[in-house]
């Protein structure tokens, strides 16, 4: 009787089975690790984006000696930076952020599926000297939420300007 030896070229059925099982167990075991993390993730980065529109709005103001407002309610979820002409009608008009005005910023969108919590914050202007006032006579410090899902991050902004993460 001759035995012939396996052939070591190859593997066998079953040794493909176990290594696709452990495959899917693993991909099961990641996924919706990695869609938290998506979700983190984008909440980080819209905070990131609205910190950034923050700072625009200040140094504008600060560079050209001139009022600039960050309003949070424009159409589309979008943020804007905009100079105030000193023109109460043209300043507090519902459609401020479709007009454009010579010094305005460009809409700036946030990612999908992230808001600015239930209602969007006041609006914030920044004067000449980097000095931060809230619309509707908020009190500063203001707090800014940025959600997306289970996920809030929260923005802090000072009357002189600085904006913050409080530590959660």
């Amino acid at each position: 009787m001759k035995f012939r030896a396996r052939s070591a070229r190859g593997f066998t059925y079953l040794e493909l089975l176990v290594v696709v099982g452990i495959i899917g167990v693993a991909a099961a075991v990641s996924i919706p690790a990695l869609n938290n993390a998506v979700e983190r993730n984008r909440v980080i980065s819209a905070s990131e984006l609205v910190a950034a529109q923050f700072r625009e709005a200040r140094l504008s103001a600060i560079t050209r000696n001139r009022t600039f407002r960050l309003r949070f309610d424009c159409a589309d979820g979008a943020l804007r930076v905009l100079v105030v002409t000193g023109t109460p009608a043209v300043d507090n008009a519902a459609d401020r952020c479709t007009t454009r005005q010579p010094e305005d910023g460009t809409p700036v969108y946030l990612p999908p599926s992230v808001s600015l919590g239930e209602q969007p914050p006041p609006s914030l202007d920044v004067n000449g000297r980097g000095l931060v006032t809230a619309a509707g006579g908020n009190v500063l410090p203001q707090s800014i939420s940025i959600t997306n899902g289970a996920y809030t991050r929260t923005l802090v902004v000072s009357a002189t300007g600085r904006i913050s993460t409080p530590a959660s």
